[in-house]
């Protein structure tokens, strides 16, 4: 197949439905923090002398929170930077598999991983399919990023709260990192077992 995916009518929609998806998903939990920073507290669910808002931290954890806050801006910013130089969002825009339904992509996934038999009509994707696999883990540098900004806005604010959120940050982090490398590894397992299959979805890029 050719390189030409981004010229594609439906591969055009595919990436604007993405995108529409993450900026809704931004919004609504910005949105749904800030109801609960208002109306949590008016509540009185939790009452003020909780300090489950509020903190009041050391002076060794506000040094060091604005130290990690910073590490985590400069990661993240550096993270998005470096996913465009590297060609991976050049490669990525490309992709065919923009034109796919969300439940067709998560299949062709499953084929991929072993987790689902290939099927015949779906071996001209597969290759482009681990590709996009083996590129996953580059994603953990600017979410990396992000993590350390929450973990640092806890220490800054010394507050339960704060501690809960980047707690599940970290977690969901850790768990991103176990998917993310071992999907690669199925990826290039996948790939150096079909080097005779179709070429890949898209140009490298560079």
């Amino acid at each position: 197949m050719t390189d030409g995916g981004s010229g594609d009518p439906q591969v055009r929609r595919g990436r604007r439905r993405a995108l529409l998806l993450m900026v809704a998903v931004i919004v609504g939990a910005a949105v749904i923090a800030a109801l609960l920073g208002v109306l949590l507290p008016a509540s009185g669910i939790f009452a003020e002398e909780s300090r489950f808002w509020d903190g009041d931290p050391p002076d060794w954890a506000g040094v060091i929170g604005l130290v990690v806050c910073l590490t985590g801006l400069v990661g993240m910013v550096g993270g998005f930077w470096w996913l465009a130089r590297s060609g991976y969002y050049r490669r990525n825009s490309r992709s065919r598999l923009w034109a796919e339904s969300w439940s067709r992509r998560r299949h062709l996934v499953r084929q991929v991983r072993g987790t689902a038999a290939p099927r015949d009509e779906d071996r001209p994707l597969l290759p482009g399919v681990a590709e996009q696999l083996v590129d996953q883990p580059k994603f953990l540098l600017p979410f990396g990023g992000l993590t350390l900004i929450q973990v640092g806005q806890a220490l800054l604010q010394w507050a339960p709260a704060f501690l809960l959120l980047a707690a599940i940050l970290v977690v969901l982090l850790a768990g991103l990192a176990v998917s993310s490398f071992r999907g690669a590894r199925q990826a290039e397992a996948f790939l150096a077992g079909h080097t005779d299959g179709a070429g890949p979805l898209s140009s490298s890029g560079q």
